[in-house]
């Protein structure tokens, strides 16, 4: 299968493994991210020791890794005699100079660390030692265990300070999930998107040679869909009390954004769902932005779920379920999902825009962004998009899925919201971007053309971008 995103990532990997000098290489993030398969395709054309950790004993991980050593550098009766990992990392580097640059990538090493809490210590000593030098081995460990991985990272932890590169592995961008679609027009990928998010797995999955609504009927409305129970599957795998997560989540779904309206939906005290609401953070399961006018002290902050397929499971997959396994998910699709599909892609639609102006405003506006961020908390209004230039100038979006064009109302109201916040109130260098599903106005086309600071965005350019 073509390996399809990431290329950025893919380059700067590349790079590191390239050096003369032995690597300490750092990965992780969330399942079904695609890191397994990223480091797949990183070690093409290359030598390399692969070795995935299974949640059994010290032991038997051990073994198995000597098993996988043994298929690239031979199998000596010293290999076989080694007890410990020490003992086995060592035999590894002294066969380095027989293949240089030789990767040794440890995937989901949280399950090794669960078992031998020591193995970060002894990696340390491993890699102060003169051991990896001659050959240049490229030492890669990788796992889904955010918090454990972090911590390797953490200033208290033996390893700390020796990583070469690391990297938090996030979902795809728009650009790349529109290579999954090729087959798709621009606001279907964006559909798909919203539905489906940036995750390789669930991507993967998908057909781009049946419709969009095939593709979800198929995966989340039949009976054994490969995705109908994918979030409590999801949280299964990760967490302790998955129940009480999952109705987190479909709180969270529902509208419900601060603690306080999260704890009385599940009928808890607020301070009870801290330590949960971090974990899920963690996980990047959900997230907890501020408005950017809010002052430093402000606790101005919205909850919201970051993962569209669970939040798009909780919409219109959880509450159906009964129908769904009674065969009814194309009537599902039909008179559930599809009626209240542009209310749902209204507000994905936004958190599409933001992502869009995270990474490309610089394609837009000639120079990058300081910050980018929403802001909202006022009586009358919100606005979607909004940040600040590194040049200081300051730029305003809104956001329309609804089948109108947008007009020189909006363009308007916007200028009026952006005087109504403090955020940039009173600058004299603003820019105004408008994201429309369906576009302009002749008067807003021709007011654009007059005037530098008014940008006009359609599904089009955010599924191809500029630059």
């Amino acid at each position: 299968m073509e390996y399809l995103g990431r290329q950025r990532e893919l380059t700067l990997f590349r790079n590191e493994l390239d050096t003369a000098r032995p690597s300490l290489i750092i990965l992780f993030g969330r399942r079904r991210i695609g890191k397994s398969r990223f480091l797949r395709e990183l070690a093409k054309g290359r030598t390399e020791i692969y070795f995935q950790a299974t949640r059994v004993s010290s032991l038997l991980n051990l073994e198995q890794f000597k098993a996988e050593v043994a298929k690239i550098v031979g199998s000596r009766p010293q290999l076989n005699a080694l007890s410990n990992w020490e003992g086995v990392f060592h035999y590894v580097a002294e066969h380095t100079a027989e293949h240089p640059g030789l990767i040794v990538t440890i995937d989901e090493f949280p399950y090794l660390l669960d078992d031998e809490p020591a193995l970060a210590s002894i990696l340390q000593k491993f890699w102060d030692s003169d051991a990896l030098g001659q050959g240049a081995m490229k030492l890669i460990l990788c796992g889904s265990a955010i918090s454990q991985m972090e911590e390797l990272l953490a200033e208290r932890n033996p390893l700390y300070g020796r990583k070469t590169l690391s990297l938090d592995m996030k979902q795809l961008t728009l650009t790349d999930v529109a290579k999954f679609f090729p087959e798709y027009a621009a606001e279907e990928i964006i559909k798909a998107y919203a539905i489906f998010g940036g995750i390789p797995y669930y991507l993967q999955l998908c057909n781009s040679q049946v419709s969009l609504r095939q593709n979800v009927v198929n995966l989340l409305l039949t009976e054994t869909g490969t995705l109908i129970d994918e979030p409590n599957t999801l949280l299964q795998t990760e967490l302790r009390e998955p129940t009480f997560y999952s109705s987190i989540l479909a709180a969270v779904s529902d509208g419900c954004n601060s603690k306080s309206e999260i704890a009385n939906r599940l009928g808890v005290k607020a301070d009870n769902i801290g330590p949960y609401m971090a974990k899920l953070l963690a996980l990047d399961l959900i997230s907890n932005p501020k408005s950017l006018d809010a002052d430093e002290k402000g606790r101005n902050r919205r909850y919201r779920v970051a993962d569209s397929l669970i939040s798009f499971w909780h919409r219109f997959v959880r509450p159906n379920l009964t129908a769904i396994s009674s065969g009814f998910g194309e009537d599902v699709y039909d008179h559930v999902i599809e009626p209240q599909f542009s209310e749902y892609m209204g507000i994905k639609f936004e958190g599409i825009a933001l992502e869009y102006a995270k990474l490309h405003i610089q394609a837009i506006l000639g120079v990058p962004a300081q910050e980018v961020g929403q802001i909202w908390g006022h009586a009358d209004f919100d606005i979607d998009v909004a940040g600040r230039l590194l040049n200081g100038a300051f730029f305003f979006g809104e956001c329309k899925w609804k089948r109108s064009a947008i007009d020189l109302g909006h363009v308007r109201l916007l200028r009026e919201r952006s005087e109504k916040t403090t955020y940039g109130k009173g600058e004299i260098d603003k820019h105004f971007i408008f994201f429309s599903r369906i576009g302009f106005s002749s008067e807003v086309l021709d007011l654009a053309k007059e005037e530098r600071q008014l940008h006009l965005l359609t599904p089009e350019n955010l599924v191809k971008p500029r630059g």
